[in-house]
């Protein structure tokens, strides 16, 4: 797999318009290099080094070029999602390294952020271009837009607010891809009618009792 490592100090700097620049970049220097090595090359008559600019241009025009294009893409749909995407508030469940790209030898962070649409626990994998995970503490409230299954996060969204069922988006035993069906059951604490997945937990949200059901809808708490 293709990866851009890069040195920056700061936030704020996503990583497809790193990857954009620096492709440039590459492109820039290979063509300098490379045409001026072909002047000299025609000027001296030298074949050797005709080949040799020319295999030079191939590689870093090439190597720019591939990683601009990514970049571009990346920089397109991250802004059409943040401009047309439906937006959620949801919790920060996990930390992810993306080893695709490295800032000071250090993997950018992807954020596993679990968010509820239409009453169903869903999860998105959002890159944030940087590296430092004390700015996303797990647990802390963060806004993003979801389109066309991309997600793109809402700059400046992290927060610590409380939100709508927090306690079960961060819950463990929840697997958003696995969740089939629910019951209504009784909290066997305080009685609470509460609706938990089949095979799944729950916090009872008046007492924070946990009630776990089987996949044959068996309680225990």
């Amino acid at each position: 797999m293709a990866k851009m490592s890069v040195s920056a100090t700061g936030p704020g700097v996503s990583p497809g318009k790193m990857m954009f620049y620096l492709g440039m970049l590459f492109v820039v220097i290979g063509a300098a290099i490379g045409i001026g090595g072909l002047i000299g090359a025609f000027t001296t008559g030298e074949l050797g080094m005709i080949m040799f600019s020319v295999m030079f241009i191939i590689m870093f025009c090439g190597i720019g070029g591939f990683f601009a294009k990514i970049g571009y893409e990346n920089v397109h749909a991250s802004d059409a999602v943040l401009q047309e995407g439906a937006a959620y508030l949801g919790k920060i469940f996990a930390h992810e390294p993306d080893h695709r790209i490295t800032m000071n030898g250090r993997p950018c962070i992807t954020l596993v952020v679990r968010y509820l649409m239409k009453g169903e626990i869903r999860e998105a994998r959002v890159n944030t271009g940087d590296v430092d995970t004390a700015r996303y503490p797990i647990g802390a409230t963060v806004s993003i837009k979801v389109r066309d299954g991309l997600a793109a996060l809402v700059p400046g969204s992290v927060c610590d607010m409380r939100i709508e069922r927090e306690d079960d988006l961060m819950n463990p035993d929840f697997d958003p891809l696995g969740v089939q069906s629910s019951i209504g059951v009784s909290c066997p604490n305080c009685g609470a009618n509460i609706t938990v997945p089949l095979g799944m937990s729950r916090f009872c949200p008046y007492c924070d009792t946990k009630v776990s059901v089987d996949a044959a809808g068996h309680v225990s708490g």
